[in-house]
């Protein structure tokens, strides 16, 4: 873009803050405790953990830059009816909580992938480790990308620039404090995330001086309206965002080991279902809130539909959170700054995560069944940690790939939606079947993912485009945004 919002001090220093404090927490914790020397220390957190930033750390780690400028946009375009998906993602997590988490406790694993082989066989597990490797390397860069691409196109950093810094914070830490580390700076960056967006949400309803004009405004557009109809054709039902958040609060909360491996480093079964049923609340919450930014957006943007207002210069749908954020907050010294701030929280506290389990999923699937006593723990220990930074230095690379190759970015997020449903088919089968053998399991999986990828990239190349609620464009005269009009972010989500 050739015209970009200049941050002030304020801004920067608390951008900055936000990344030293989160760098400290690491430091803090390799120099504490145990100091991260046994691989139960180090990728477990002693098996100790306290409920507080377990439950904490399980409700922001799937909050993500992308769900903090995306859902906002899927209410803005189609109404309340997603937020169904809350709904089905709370019963999920009770689900899980009572059928799935006991199991690995009564197993003793360390990642979810070594009960599948003591149920199926070391196929299997083998199989659905390699699936989940790969499938994070791709979603931590595209979670990467989503606060560097509102980062670098509001300020003059290079994107470059804010993809080495932020993703080189997120390794560093995780590299130096473990899994404590990582929940510790989840609890930090929890609270920036909740600023941000109740800082959205509360400059949106005092704009109207209150929420009555705001559900008045939605509501003569029906974005209030939930849609009960039984066709699966459609984007958002009930049923269907119902069955979508269901799987999606069993798959996260039962079967990924980012999620698991929260609870698994509790002392006991009891208090690992205690931390996901206390999480359900502040999941849920969270969730609505940022979703019901959209409503806010809608009525604040009523009259004029910024993507279609030549002035706004937007691109996409998912870029109305950073431009409402420049046109709202932009004059109040340190906003801004707090509200960019949350929406890289949301990544950090996501991307660490994923480093974090996907080290303990490479020691514990892999290297250790392979070299088995041959290997000291202290030795694993230093294994983890390098792992830890390989795989950081690959998701950093893997996100300038995917930052100027659209169809990559598509791809890649077609590949994780294949894998995630037969994983989570592989799991419930192990718990309430007993008569799949480990080769069956193998090539259900296999073509359960060769299915789901076909139809879903038949999806991704046909013409078809949902329709959106009616937009309105009759108020675009309105100058508020002057010094933007040559504002244009290069996301490479949908238009639709």
């Amino acid at each position: 873009m050739s015209a970009k919002y200049n941050l002030g001090i304020a801004d920067y220093a608390i951008i900055l803050t936000s990344f030293i404090v989160s760098s400290l927490i690491g430091v803090g914790f390799r120099f504490s405790g145990d100091r991260q020397k046994t691989t139960s220390e180090y990728l477990l957190g002693g098996r100790n953990s306290h409920m507080l930033p377990v439950v904490l750390s399980t409700t922001v780690t799937t909050m993500s830059g992308i769900a903090i400028l995306g859902n906002p946009a899927e209410l803005y375009k189609y109404g309340v009816t997603c937020l169904i998906f809350e709904l089905g993602t709370g019963i999920g997590m009770v689900f899980a909580s009572y059928f799935i988490i006991p199991v690995y406790f009564r197993c003793g694993v360390s990642s979810i992938y070594e009960y599948l082989e003591m149920r199926f066989g070391k196929y299997t597990r083998y199989t659905v480790s390699a699936m989940f490797l790969i499938e994070m390397i791709l979603y931590m860069s595209i979670v990467l990308l989503a606060p560097v691409l509102a980062l670098s196109a509001v300020t003059d950093i290079s994107m470059g620039t804010a993809i080495v810094l932020c993703g080189s914070v997120c390794t560093f830490y995780c590299f130096l404090g473990g899994l404590k580390a990582v929940m510790w700076a989840d609890v930090f960056q929890s609270i920036l995330m909740f600023i941000c967006v109740i800082v959205i949400i509360s400059v949106g309803i005092f704009e109207f001086g209150g929420v009555g004009e705001i559900i008045r405004r939605a509501d003569t557009t029906k974005r209030l309206d939930i849609d009960f109809a039984f066709d699966l054709t459609t984007r958002y039902t009930f049923w269907n965002c119902l069955m979508e958040g269901l799987q999606i609060g069993i798959g996260y909360y039962g079967t990924n080991q980012i999620q698991v491996q929260r609870v698994l480093s509790m002392s006991g079964p009891k208090r690992a279902q205690k931390a996901i049923l206390w999480s359900v609340f502040p999941v849920v919450g969270i969730y609505m809130m940022i979703s019901s930014i959209g409503i806010v957006l809608y009525a604040i943007f009523y009259l004029c539909d910024p993507m279609q207002d030549k002035e706004a210069g937007i691109s996409s749908y998912d870029q109305l959170v950073p431009y409402f954020i420049i046109t709202r907050l932009g004059s109040v010294p340190g906003v801004m700054g707090l509200c960019i701030a949350g929406v890289f929280s949301g990544s950090l506290s996501t991307m660490s995560s994923g480093l974090n389990s996907m080290s303990t999923v490479a020691v514990v699937d892999f290297i250790k069944p392979k070299f088995g006593t041959k290997i000291t723990d202290k030795t694993l220990v230093v294994v983890a940690k390098g792992l830890a930074l390989l795989f950081g230095i690959a998701v950093i690379l893997l996100t300038f790939v995917i930052s100027g190759a659209n169809s990559i970015a598509q791809l890649t997020a077609v590949f994780m939606v294949a894998i995630e449903g037969p994983v989570i088919a592989i799991f419930l089968t192990g718990i309430f079947t007993r008569k799949v053998s480990d080769k069956n399991a193998v090539l259900g999986l296999i073509i359960s993912v060769v299915v789901i990828y076909w139809l879903s990239f038949g999806s991704m190349i046909s013409d078809y485009t949902t329709p959106i609620y009616p937009l309105d464009t009759s108020g675009c005269s309105w100058t508020n945004s002057s010094n933007f009009s040559n504002f244009t972010m290069q996301t490479s989500q949908d238009t639709n």
